[in-house]
């Protein structure tokens, strides 16, 4: 990303404050709209509870307010790539909420979503998604290299496999 794309993305932090709940509230409207199949990949009852667009807001101002030094966010990344995990969720899932993503930023925006500002947008949610997909593909490798633990037998001890 480039300064300027920075400086943008850290500009719209006081939106996001204010309106990031009603962003990405439509975001996921528009996701399911435009991609219903996607609704097996989300937990339901977190988008009906309103929980899910509520972390979503929350996970990108914390990517705003932390642009210049996403790394800081690596524990909040690494937890949300477990769940990613536990769900499924690919790298070609990406392109597709990217592109909802932003489509919902024009949206929601109006005409303050200039041409610069979804750009700046785009690369930095290229940057998130490369930082997620890497997350999680390590989180897929280590679940295959996890050895299976013997059960023991009924009626053995434990500590020994009989």
């Amino acid at each position: 990303m480039t300064t300027d794309q920075k400086q943008l993305i850290k500009a719209t932090i006081p939106a996001l404050k204010e309106h990031g709940v009603l962003l990405t509230t439509h975001f996921y409207q528009r996701l399911f709209t435009h991609y219903p199949n996607l609704k097996t990949v989300f937990d339901m009852a977190n988008q009906e509870s309103g929980r899910q667009p509520i972390a979503l807001a929350a996970a990108v101002l914390a990517y705003a307010q932390h642009i210049d030094n996403p790394s800081v966010l690596e524990p909040a990344l690494t937890r949300i790539g477990h769940k990613h995990t536990s769900l499924n969720i690919r790298p070609e899932h990406y392109p597709i909420v990217g592109e909802q993503l932003l489509a919902s930023i024009s949206e929601v925006l109006g005409e303050a979503a200039t041409p610069q500002l979804l750009d700046a947008w785009a690369a930095a949610y290229g940057q998130l998604a490369s930082l997620m997909i890497g997350i999680e593909a390590a989180l897929y490798e280590a679940k295959t290299e996890t050895p299976a633990v013997p059960v023991p037998k009924s009626g053995c001890p434990m500590h020994q496999m009989c």
